[in-house]
Order: C-alpha cells, then structure tokens, then sequence
C-alpha cells in the first residue's frame, strides 16, 4: 500500500469518527457489511444508497471476482433460457392436461400472473441488493437480530438445493425427451431409473464442463439458448396447426379448450383436482427465475436515467428485467401454446394422459404430425433442455459461490474451497453444485412419486426461501427497506409484495398435496414434497445449530478497509458516508 493510499486511510477514519460524534448512527466501514445501527438500536441494518451497481457492491463489502459480461437482455437470456417453453412444457405435460384442458388453458394464465407478482417483489429486492447473494442477504439484514445469522442460513440453504433441484428437473425432462425419441423408433425400450440416472448424470458432467468457461462464452450460450427456444416455440406454432389441418384432423372448439373440465387417475372431486393441478404447469415451468439474481455480480449496469420509468430502463437494473421481461414473455408465448396444443391434441384428453410414451406431449404430436416431425420436434426440444440445464447450473454455482463466500457451505475448509475463484470463474463452485445435483439426482431411484418430488422441490424449496424476505420487508423490517433502482412505489410495491405472499403461500400448500387420496393413496402416489420440502430447511436449521454457527455469522465481507479506499477512492468512501448520514437522517 503507498504513502497516498496510507494517508487516505487516515483522513477516512477521521470522517468516519467525526460522523460517529454528528450521528447517533455508525458509519465505521471496518464493521463487515458497511453496517449501520438502526433507530431500533441494537439490530443492524445494511444500507445500499448507490444507484451504481458496481459502487453499491463495494458499499455492501464484497470485492469484484467476477467478470461483468452480461447485457441487460443477456440477462433476460439467462432468466428464458431456463424456463424453456416447450420442453419445460413437455415435461409437465400430464399435469397440464390431466384435469382437463381448461385447466391447461385459465390455469396457466391466472399462475402466470400470481409469478409476475412474485418475480416484481424479487425483483426489488435484487436491486436494493445487487449481489449474488441477495435473497439471504436481505434476509439477514431484515431479521431480529437474535435470530438473523440462522434464519438466513436457512434460505441460503433451502434456496440453494431448490436450484439443484431444479437443475435436476430440466436435466431428467431432457433425458425423458431423448428416450422419447428412442422409443418412437423403438416401441420395446424399456426406460428403466438406471437407464434415467446414467444418461442424466452424463448430460450434468457435460453442462458443468461448458459452465466452467469463460463469462464471454456463456454470456453467448444464453443467447443461443433465447435464439433456439423462440424457434422451437415458432416451429410448433406453425407445424403443428398446419400439419393437423393437412390430415384433414378436425380442431378442439373453443368450448372444449376453455371449458372442459376431467379428472384422470385420481378420486379428488373434480374442482378440487383442477385447482391442485391447473397452476403447477405455469409454476413449474416459469421457475427458477431468482437466477437472474444469482448472476447480478457478472451483470453490466449502468446508474438510472433521472426521470426514466424503471421498467423503460434495463441497463440500470438488468436483474430485475430480466426477470420480470421473461416472466411475462413466458407466460403470453406459454398460454397461446397450450392453446394450440389443446386444439390439435384430439377429443380424448385420457389417451394423450394415458399414453405409452414417456411423455403425453409426444402423444399429441404423434396424433397430428407423425412420426417424422414428432422426432424432429422432440429433439429440438432435448437439445433445448440441455442449454436449460446449462443456465439453471450456472446460476446454482453463483447461489453456492456465494454461500461459500459467507461461510455458508458445511465446514471451514470446504467453505474456503468452494469459495476460491480461478480465472474469475467459480470454478469450484460449479464443481460443488454438479456434484450436489448428482447426488439429489439419486431419487430417481426411488420410483416415480420421488422423481416427481424433484420437481416439486425446485418451487416448494424456491417459494420456502423467497417468502421469508418478502415477509420480512413487510412488516419487521418495513422501515428499513432501501429501495435500489427498480421500485414501484410506497402503494404498488407492498401491494404487489402481500399478493406474492398469498400466491406462494398457496402453492407451498398445493404442490405438497398428493394427486390421490384415501384407498388410492400408497407409496407410488404419494406426494413426498410435503416432507423433503420443510426437510431440507429443517436440517438447514440443525446443521446450523449443531456446527455451523461457528462459521456462519452472516454475510462476511471480503474487503479490507485498505481495498475499499483503494477501489473507490477517497471521493467514492466520501460519498458512502454522506449516503449513510443521509440515511439515517431521512429515516
């Protein structure tokens, strides 16, 4: 360190302790996280006042490891390439259609806009936020304080494996598409879990390895996974109309798409199993969508334009577009699509659900297009699926780098590992969440009731996490919200929070409720969500009681004070201090 930086040091701890003196509030930037004391006195808060994302980073007290290579609508890219229209729709296809095609039609529209609200409330807190870690960052910061360091390792936790989870979801789908195509041309395959698990384990090795590369060459991956997604979208908007009406197969009217209610392989009343069934297709298949706030820290932001409204603005909060933009393009582009697809599945909702294929989707395509294009579709699709898998992993690897950088991974040792970054790639990290994916892979072999778990994890688990900052903003801490650069407003905004509160509590309720009940309730029908859900955050909470405590106190800033000084310079910690001071008086 020179001379000049020594002595910008020193005038910064006279500022800090003249502010001291001013101010009942604590400014000292030596404190981990830039903290500051709040009016409630004991409880520390985190105060983010930069409208620059990259100073609002060192302002939280993380270095820069990262490269910021992804644009405003890479970051979009990210957030659609993992929701992937028509696989994620293939591979949720039996719940999509086995409570009628109303469902598959009104259901996913009205889940679609129950996510929006959730995906604003995220949104506004990835901004107020702009790291890696802000889902259990926020947590901590909005906590009591008695109870904040295990409370946000509970959703550092829950949300991490819920993105393996996930992970899981899309790798097994592509598997599923690919054997599809194999038993289109050879009726007798028999897929069996050992078959599922080796060709899934193979595809999660080979994402991880391209994960592994440079920040460019994913940033251009996303865009290839937008680019292929919309075609495969394009082309079965076309063909599959097009190719039903050549064949001379009459259309589904309208009152059959928007009104036909069934219920197959299942005792529940019929309004019942519409309403456990009709959202989980939207849900399942927008999900994930908080990657886009894993990947904040590779983001390229830029300050708002005074007077711009925000969702007119990117640049200044790619995150948080990205989310909200593909949410919404997912779930216009997904309602027309099960619109199309219900209007060429043919009059027997039963036989598209009940077919011998791995998924009812290739029934529909094999009923009006035949075996050609079917396989030409379902291929597009498993190629799709694995660039889904390519972004899910490598948003889970910045979840788990970020853990690991807070000390959040189970012990020291591997905390440190798994945080060491190479060539500013988490390199480790993505090995750490491969080998994570793998290892919840291996409920496949559990039988069908537990590889529908798996899907139910990535959102029972993302909803368990995501719900309590939202909560706590709302009411402990709805004094201390900072608003970044996306915010709606004193109305919209907690208005839009409290309906995402209601959505996900519902679908935390829906998705742990099993398809049968009564005599037809056994270990193969079973909902196992209900218990690995809660599960993983319950032993979250005891891992962190019995050890982890010893290393886990909550975000763990890795600047010194010499680093900050030296990134940001003497007018950079001048302007962090008058933000604090301003803070604390404006609130």
């Amino acid at each position: 360190m020179t001379s000049q930086s020594s002595s910008s040091s020193m005038q910064h701890d006279e500022k800090r302790d003249i502010s001291k003196d001013q101010n009942p509030i604590s400014t000292n930037l030596s404190e981990n996280l830039r903290t500051v004391v709040s009016r409630r006195g004991d409880r520390r808060i985190q105060v983010v006042t930069s409208t620059n994302q990259q100073l609002a980073l060192e302002e939280l007290g993380y270095k820069q490891e990262l490269i910021r290579s992804y644009t405003w609508y890479e970051m979009f890219g990210v957030c659609f390439s993992i929701m992937g229209l028509m696989p994620s729709i293939g591979s949720t296809s039996y719940q999509a259609f086995s409570s009628g095609a109303s469902s598959a039609t009104w259901g996913w529209l009205a889940g679609s806009v129950g996510i929006l609200t959730i995906g604003v409330a995220l949104a506004e807190i990835g901004s107020s936020f702009p790291t890696a870690s802000a889902i259990y960052l926020a947590t901590w910061n909005w906590s009591p304080p008695k109870y904040r360091n295990l409370i946000s390792y509970a959703v550092g936790f829950t949300d991490t494996v819920s993105l393996s989870a996930s992970v899981c979801s899309i790798t097994s789908g592509c598997a599923s598409q690919i054997f599809s195509c194999v038993q289109l041309y050879k009726p007798d395959f028999e897929v069996t879990n050992g078959k599922t698990y080796g060709l899934y384990a193979g595809l999660i090795i080979f994402v991880a390895i391209f994960g592994s590369m440079s920040s460019s060459i994913n940033a251009k991956i996303q865009n290839l996974s937008s680019i292929t997604n919309i075609f495969v979208l394009l082309l079965v908007f076309i063909a599959l109309p097009a190719k039903t009406h050549s064949n001379n197969i009459p259309f589904n009217d309208a009152k059959f798409i928007f009104t036909n209610v069934e219920k197959v392989d299942t005792n529940w009343p019929s309004g019942w199993f519409w309403l456990i069934n009709a959202f989980q297709p939207a849900v399942w298949t927008i999900g994930a969508f908080d990657a886009a706030i894993h990947m904040q820290e590779e983001s390229i932001p830029r300050e708002r334009i005074a007077g711009r409204p925000v969702l007119l603005d990117p640049a200044a909060s790619p995150a948080s577009f990205g989310i909200i933009s593909s949410i919404s393009a997912c779930g216009i582009l997904g309602w027309l699509m099960m619109i199309v697809l219900c209007a060429c599945m043919g009059p027997s909702i039963t036989n598209v659900v009940n077919t011998d294929y791995d998924q009812p989707i290739t029934q529909i395509f094999m009923y009006s297009m035949g075996k050609k294009w079917t396989v030409a579709i379902m291929s597009l699709m498993a190629w799709s699926s694995l660039l889904m898998a390519q972004s899910c992993l490598l948003s889970t690897s910045r979840q788990f780098w970020a853990m690991a950088r807070d000390y959040g991974i189970p012990t020291k040792q591997g905390s440190e590992f798994f945080a060491k970054v190479w060539h500013n790639q988490p390199i480790n990290a993505m090995i750490g969440s491969s080998a994570l994916s793998l290892l919840l892979g291996l409920m496949m072999f559990g039988g069908d009731a537990c590889s529908a778990a798996l899907f139910s994890l990535s959102i029972c688990g993302m909803y368990m996490a995501i719900i309590v900052p939202i909560i706590l903003r709302l009411t402990y801490a709805r004094k201390d919200f900072n608003p970044g650069t996306f915010y709606l407003g004193r109305f919209w905004s907690p208005f839009i929070s409290w309906c995402a509160v209601a959505f996900m509590g519902w679908m935390i309720f829906i998705v742990c409720v099993p398809l049968t009940y009564g005599n037809q309730l056994d270990k193969n029908s079973m909902n196992y969500t209900v218990v690995i859900g809660p599960g993983f955050t319950l032993i979250a909470m005891i891992h962190y009681v019995l050890y982890q405590y010893k290393f886990y106190k909550g975000p763990h800033s890795n600047l010194s004070d010499e680093e900050l000084v030296e990134l940001m310079g003497e007018e950079g910690i001048d302007n962090i201090i008058s933000n604090h001071e301003k803070y604390a008086l404006e609130n």
